[in-house]
């Protein structure tokens, strides 16, 4: 079973254990980098909690989901979000610059190349000063996704080859308690 259909056979249930934690919870570490005003760009949105969370503090949101069961239960809840069906590295149908692009929860599921191309067009696609939020996930799977090795130093590199400052790294652990699960935050400037 590939990711997709792992998200799209579960969304119900994957909806209810990503609301079940507040943005604040989740993205704590990195909101003195948050822009007061401007434009977002959530990829991977999932069920909108980021999202939603992002235009209540006034921001112009966009979020792409790729899967259309979780794009729904997003739609239904956060009226204020433009919404796309689209996926990393190309993002074909986004054709505006922000001020915020948040990958969160995603990064795991490219292959390297994938997340090499996918940083590239993030960085075409951030204003200048804009800010980029990427969150590594270190600890795989046991049901079924796939996901491939994140390497910072490797992302450092594609970062700064692509106009990209590293303003923000910080390990954090997993806000629903799995043990094998730890996250990384990267913080990015234009």
């Amino acid at each position: 079973m590939d990711s997709i259909h792992f998200y799209a056979d579960n969304a119900a249930k994957l909806a209810e254990q990503y609301d079940s934690l507040s943005f604040e919870q989740v993205h704590g570490d990195w909101l003195r980098w948050l822009p007061k005003h401007g434009s977002a760009l959530d990829i991977g949105a999932g069920s909108g909690r980021d999202a939603l969370a992002l235009a209540q503090m006034g921001l112009k949101v966009t979020a792409i989901e790729p899967v259309q069961e979780l794009r729904s239960i997003g739609q239904s809840k956060s009226a204020d979000v433009s919404w796309l069906d689209d996926t990393l590295p190309d993002l074909k149908q986004v054709t505006t610059t922000f001020d915020l692009i948040l990958v969160s929860a995603v990064w795991m599921h490219l292959t390297p190349e994938q997340q090499r191309q996918s940083l590239k067009r993030i960085a075409q696609l951030l204003n200048p000063n804009g800010i980029c939020v990427v969150t590594l996930r270190h600890g795989g799977f046991d049901d079924g996704r796939q996901s491939y090795p994140q390497h910072e130093n490797e992302m450092f590199e594609w970062a700064q080859d692509n106009g990209l400052e590293l303003l923000q790294s910080a390990f954090n652990h997993d806000q629903l308690a799995r043990q094998q699960v730890r996250w990384q935050t990267l913080v990015f400037r234009k």
